[in-house]
């Protein structure tokens, strides 16, 4: 009758070899390598679906409610001058009180935190902050605070890509496209903007353009945007005529215009460079108190801008508002907006962007009406390319600007002058001012790592399971000579030994090596008996330290892991997020060497 194994006889090692993967395994493998590119596209499908039903959501809950104090949504010029002093200071003060009963780490809201969380925490989303965007930019944009609902949106169709992988327990570098699937996702259902959801979120999001990140972001606006025009309907966002530049006389005044949006839009984030640093200094009910006084007393006076301001941006496209109006908007629309998204309002800056180019745009454009005369375009025109010009220069996003003006307008006349001055304000405001986009100052300001570089974006597509050694054996530091045989003749590439305190790798050739060692010396007569054992630990040979890694990180958290723990190399645990902290066992699924990454940085 056969003895049944000790412990640790060689039958009881193990070692991971690609043909006995499970399918899940598998999968798992070609999302680290980015090779499950069709998994993807339905993962996108789905969490398009679903940030497009967080959307509509949000869109009711923050516009329905207004039809009890006005008469149609955004018509915050119908109130009273006390009630437009009253409703934005008591919706400041309630989200001050909100945001001071909650934990400091679940305030965080907003495009500069979806960025954070991308870049520094692979796209892990926290749910309690999405709830919180949810309910407090809904607050925000009921009481008439000067922002916009795209950055809510942004958030919350991210939090829905990071929530559907995390539930998954996908790799990092699939969190980091599913995320960008949920962006996309939220800024086509936002303003049925499908091809500019994904520019977006490409340009601001990803930082890159890869066919294997166009495919899934691609469907995931689709769907999106689908699910809003089941919802709202399929007419464009904004009804205006199809107008066109009359004369190239007129691109001296677009020039102009340029100029001046540019040096806006530097000016605008310079106050977000100095105010941003305060939401960590000043309590959140002091902070939304001032803001809520700004605003309050800016919309005595101007009462458009108060809200999203989506009715004045489209009177603005349609030339109904004369320049004395636009010019004042402009001024008070700049200081509200930079005043609340500085202090940390919850609300979103790409509205408001698009406002205060309208109003600049549309105040050249009857400058350019009085100057040229009838044989000039509308001050509608001059308004959208001032939009886009704005959009493009604060967020850093000339192409997404551009794509977002076509397709709210359905109006191609406005590419010809708009990339004109969309390059110009660009210029303007990276060059001459040396301002980067909106996002990466204020992640500099608060502190946070900003933009990655091209090296980390490369690190990060990449999962340490797509490219770890999955050749080895987890053994004990003790083995006798005939266990020690039956384990090379396995052929494991690399053998991991079990110290609790110091695991370390050990190549098998090594083990080989002094085991033959006797033989070669014609010894024969004192080889090791079978009782004898052979300490790892001790016999010739290089050992590396090992620290233990998630199987779900990316290359770029591997080679911070090296760094940080000085170890030789990492072990990858199969079925853990953060590692192990005790024994080696079997459920090691491979090993990262600096080599690795170095090779795939190489290629």
């Amino acid at each position: 009758m056969p003895r049944s194994p000790e412990p640790n006889t060689p039958t009881a090692f193990e070692h991971t070899r690609p043909a006995k993967l499970r399918l899940r395994d598998r999968l798992q493998l070609q999302l680290s390598a980015q090779q499950a590119l069709p998994v993807l596209v339905l993962l996108a499908l789905v969490i398009g679906i679903c940030a497009g039903l967080v959307i509509i959501a949000f869109r009711q809950l923050s516009e329905w409610p207004m039809i009890f104090y006005l008469p149609q949504i955004d018509d915050f010029e119908s109130l009273s001058p006390l009630q437009r002093f009253l409703l934005p200071l008591g919706g400041a003060l309630l989200l001050g009180l909100l945001f001071q009963w909650i934990v400091p780490s679940t305030r965080a809201t907003g495009v500069v935190h979806v960025l954070d969380r991308l870049h520094n925490h692979q796209g892990r989303m926290p749910i309690k902050n999405a709830v919180l965007q949810f309910f407090t930019g809904t607050i925000a944009l009921l009481s008439g605070q000067s922002v916009g609902r795209e950055g809510p949106a942004v958030h919350l169709g991210a939090a829905s890509g990071s929530w559907v992988a995390q539930r998954l327990r996908l790799p990092h570098n699939s969190v980091r496209t599913l995320v960008a699937c949920g962006v996309a996702a939220a800024i086509a259902a936002s303003f049925n903007t499908p091809l500019a959801g994904v520019v977006f979120a490409m340009e601001v999001v990803m930082l890159e353009y890869t066919v294997a990140g166009f495919l899934p972001v691609i469907i995931a606006a689709v769907s999106g945007s689908a699910a809003t025009r089941i919802a709202f309907g399929h007419q464009a966002a904004f009804s205006v005529p199809a107008i066109q530049l009359e004369s190239l006389r007129e691109l001296p005044i677009l020039f102009v215009s340029a100029l001046v949006i540019g040096a806006l839009a530097s000016t605008y984030i310079a106050s977000q460079r100095r105010l941003a640093p305060l939401q960590q200094k000043l309590p959140p009910l002091v902070r939304f108190g001032i803001v809520g006084l700004v605003t309050g007393t800016l919309g005595i006076w101007v009462p458009e801008i108060l809200g999203a301001g989506y009715d004045t941006l489209e009177m603005a496209m349609l030339g109904q508002l004369g320049i004395s109006t636009l010019i004042l908007i402009v001024l008070a629309k700049a200081l509200a907006t930079a005043v609340g998204t500085g202090f940390g309002i919850p609300g979103g800056v790409i509205g408001p962007s698009l406002i205060l180019g309208a109003c600049i745009g549309g105040a050249a454009g009857h400058i350019a009406n009085m100057w040229l005369g009838a044989s000039t375009a509308s001050p509608g025109l001059y308004a959208m390319v001032g939009m886009a010009a704005m959009m493009g220069a604060l967020l850093n996003a000339p192409l997404a600007a551009l794509l977002a003006i076509l397709e709210l307008t359905y109006n191609a006349n406005v590419l010809f002058p708009g990339m004109m001055t969309i390059v110009i304000a660009c210029l303007v405001s990276r060059q001459l001012f040396r301002t980067e986009g909106m996002y990466q100052e204020s992640l500099r300001a608060l502190g946070k790592s900003g933009t990655p570089s091209w090296r980390q974006q490369m690190l990060s597509r990449v999962g340490v399971a797509g490219v770890m050694e999955r050749n080895i054996a987890v053994v004990p530091q003790l083995l006798n000579s005939t266990q020690a045989e039956r384990l090379i003749e396995q052929q494991p590439a690399w053998l991991l030994v079990g110290s609790e305190d110091h695991p370390q790798l050990l190549r098998t050739a090594d083990l080989a090596n002094f085991l033959q060692r006797p033989r070669e010396k014609g010894q024969e007569a004192e080889a090791k008996q079978p009782e004898e054992k052979v300490d790892l630990l001790r016999l010739p040979g290089e050992r590396l330290e090992l620290a233990p890694l998630s199987w779900r990180a990316t290359l770029l958290e591997a080679q911070v892991a090296l760094e940080r723990s000085g170890a030789g190399a990492l072990y990858i645990g199969r079925d853990y997020d953060q590692g192990f902290s005790g024994v080696l066992n079997s459920d090691v699924a491979g090993i990262i060497l600096p080599q690795h990454i170095e090779h795939y940085y190489r290629q």
